[in-house]
């Protein structure tokens, strides 16, 4: 079971680490649509560099027996299934399994990352197959015939054929049936902590209801999480209200992360004073549609979408700055991590690694880049300086529980500021933002005793005298004085400050 305490790391498996030759007959690294061997091997060999992150839990993309080419594409990232019983063999290494055979290595793949501390989080699909190629229709194993899947209504959310793939009738009982038994079969044959549900709105609504009344009162230890590619809370909400999911991603926060701390837009897209009723709502004030806001997953970026550091290079004010670049991306990582939700990070995120739209998003992991220590090698600046911030904000993250379970109060907040405090049982942790792109002229005033959204006993724990202490090195430690503290920090920017040592 996924907690408020874990950190995702999501790779895309076949472009992670390939660990083993014996299953590469495929594999064609000149064609960004292709395989490119990624495979269990390679992951397995890759736990220690998960263990020196410090992340949590690794999502895998799904695992199924995947068609092959599709004109200039593969099946590489899963997404395209054949066989949803059996684990893709150019993951396994296997050709000949059977499907419990095949399931078989994944569990001993969970069971290696489970005896280092690490969870797994599986991607599951039941919206489409792969598309019907005459190897597809050729399969000895089909289980589908042409009854079983909707006519086409281009535009319909649950009846439409996303990107042209076979759209499945989830109003026929024995289709959800069928995955309702596929899914339990895949949790209790492999072990897995969580799974990742693809393309949620797409499905029929009926499914849902049959869906977590088998698996979530069967397996409650099991946390569910839904994908829903939308920026409407209000919309992608009613799937953890009605639905039972125990997470969705926040795509809301992750398209508002985007307009401020890379398009520069106002602060207060994030959230409001609070001062006021009558001013607007930011993103983190709207969090009634959600069953627990806390639980929700945080984001950048992922598989779907062009990489936060493309974005940035590309996007910002600094246009094809690339120390700029690196800096929005710190200050990115540094409020993912310190902001409410479960945050996670898309394989290579962690280097500055580049890429726009599918297929250029999925590039391979450039091990190349790494030393022994499993982190980047000094002579590699840029990378192992992301690297390093993002090591030092997981470990502050973890050392702290007032950022995963902590209130979240907001302090402050303007066009180019946004100051706001976490507390969890006497744990305290303030953190200051300065989008600007230029540094501060002088200090910013953050009062606290003024606050009327601050209880006594958190204010008391802020009692003038009180030093903060700076966890971030260019920033200095700060004191409690008349209510408030004052900080001045450089361009694109945060002070993290806390309690004590």
């Amino acid at each position: 079971m996924l907690t408020q305490d874990d950190i995702i790391y999501f790779v895309v498996t076949d472009r992670f680490c390939n660990g083993s030759r014996r299953n590469d007959s495929e594999v064609d690294p000149s064609n960004p649509k292709g395989f490119h061997g990624g495979d269990f091997a390679g992951l397995k060999k890759k736990i220690p560099y998960f263990q020196e992150l410090g992340v949590t839990a690794v999502w895998l993309t799904p695992v199924y027996l995947n068609i092959g080419n599709f004109y200039d594409s593969a099946g590489y990232h899963g997404y395209w299934a054949m066989d949803f019983e059996r684990v893709d063999w150019r993951l396994s290494g296997f050709e000949g399994d059977d499907a419990k055979e095949s399931r078989a290595r994944l569990k001993k793949l969970v069971e290696a990352f489970h005896q280092a501390g690490l969870k797994v989080i599986l991607d599951m699909v039941v919206n489409h197959t792969g598309y019907h190629t005459h190897e597809y229709l050729d399969y000895p194993h089909r289980r589908f015939e042409d009854r079983h899947f909707n006519v086409n209504r281009e535009g319909d959310l649950a009846e439409g054929w996303l990107s042209g793939l076979p759209d499945l009738d989830h109003d026929q009982p024995e289709i959800g049936d069928y995955f309702v038994q596929n899914i339990l079969d895949w949790i209790e044959e492999t072990g897995i902590d969580g799974i990742r549900m693809d393309t949620v709105k797409h499905v029929e609504d009926g499914f849902w209801y049959l869906f977590k009344s088998h698996i979530k009162t069967s397996h409650p230890e099991v946390t569910l999480i839904g994908e829903v590619l939308d920026y409407d809370p209000d919309f992608i909400g009613r799937y953890q209200q009605q639905n039972d999911f125990d997470t969705l991603f926040d795509f809301p926060l992750c398209s508002a992360i985007k307009e401020t701390l890379v398009w520069d837009g106002p602060m207060t897209r994030i959230a409001r004073p609070r001062l006021n009723p009558d001013e607007a709502k930011g993103i983190l004030d709207k969090n009634k549609p959600y069953t627990n806001a806390n639980r929700l997953v945080t984001l950048l970026d992922n598989h779907d979408l062009d990489r936060r550091i493309t974005t940035e290079i590309l996007d910002s004010v600094g246009h094809w700055d690339r120390d700029l670049a690196r800096e929005i991306l710190k200050l990115c990582f540094t409020f993912l991590c310190t902001t409410r939700g479960i945050p996670q990070f898309y394989y290579g995120s962690e280097i500055g690694l580049e890429g726009q739209h599918d297929p250029d998003n999925r590039r391979d992991m450039p091990w190349e880049l790494f030393g022994s220590d499993q982190r980047p090698k000094h002579k590699h600046k840029f990378e192992r300086d992301v690297f390093d911030h993002l090591f030092q904000m997981i470990r502050l993250r973890r050392a702290n529980p007032a950022i995963c379970y902590g209130y979240l109060f907001t302090l402050f907040v303007d066009h180019f500021i946004y100051a706001y405090l976490r507390e969890f049982r006497g744990n305290l942790v303030l953190v200051v933002i300065n989008n600007g792109c230029e540094a501060m002229p002088a200090p910013v005033r953050i009062e606290i005793a003024r606050n009327g959204n601050i209880p006594p006993r958190i204010k008391a724990l802020l009692a003038d005298g009180q030093v903060l202490q700076s966890r971030i090195k260019a920033v200095p430690d700060t004191l409690v004085s008349d209510g408030g503290i004052d900080v001045r920090l450089p361009r694109k920017s945060a002070g993290i400050f806390t309690l004590g040592s």
